[in-house]
């Protein structure tokens, strides 16, 4: 069966960019053959079409992996190749663009990334942490703290203005969230920059 870990087994999966195969007739029969399996089992009324047809999936999944896949590392497929990751960043950047401008006062998750690539959340999550080093989180919870302390150290604005344009529907959610991820509040954060100054 088909598990959580699924891109841990079969990394290829979050491959974008797949090296042109031409397999020999006997290896092209036995996926045929495989393929019309599982849409034989599709057409079935059996009680148990679909586990057979999971099973089978993790069949045609490790005779990929076997056959094409055996030495694909996503590591090696670096993030500045990477279309999804260059997208994800490109839309993070405009989001909090639009976040400052104040042409939006929601605070992208991770979802929400997701669906402007029209990819499922936990897909991205996979492709940004493999080849990134760094979750889609952590890249949104730098982004955040990045943002809040330039206007924080630039504007006059109070926190819990502050807060608001950055997406945060309550101030003490910011002011933990802040604190959660420099050590200190975000009061304290203004008031050690006019002790510097």
């Amino acid at each position: 069966m088909l598990r959580e870990d699924i891109f841990d087994e079969f990394p290829f999966l979050i491959a974008e960019l797949a090296p042109p195969q031409y397999p020999d007739p006997e290896i092209f029969q036995e996926f045929n053959d495989l393929g019309e399996r599982l849409i034989k089992e599709y057409q079935s009324n059996s009680a148990y079409k679909f586990k057979i047809i999971g099973s089978l999936m993790v069949v045609l999944l490790l005779k990929i992996k076997e056959k094409f896949w055996q030495k694909y590392n996503p590591l090696n497929e670096s993030d500045s190749s990477s279309q999804i990751v260059m997208t994800f960043k490109r839309n993070l950047e405009q989001h909090f663009r639009d976040l400052t401008a104040g042409n939006t006062d929601i605070l992208y998750q991770v979802r929400d990334y997701a669906e402007t690539q029209y990819l499922h959340p936990s897909y991205l999550s996979t492709v940004i942490k493999s080849k990134t080093g760094k979750s889609v989180n952590s890249w949104i919870a730098e982004k955040v703290i990045a943002e809040a302390q330039a206007i924080l150290s630039r504007s006059h604005l109070s926190v819990q203005e502050v807060a608001a344009q950055l997406g945060f529907k309550e101030p003490g959610h910011f002011s933990r969230f802040f604190k959660k991820h420099t050590g200190i509040s975000p009061s304290a954060f203004r008031e050690n920059l006019s002790i510097e100054n």
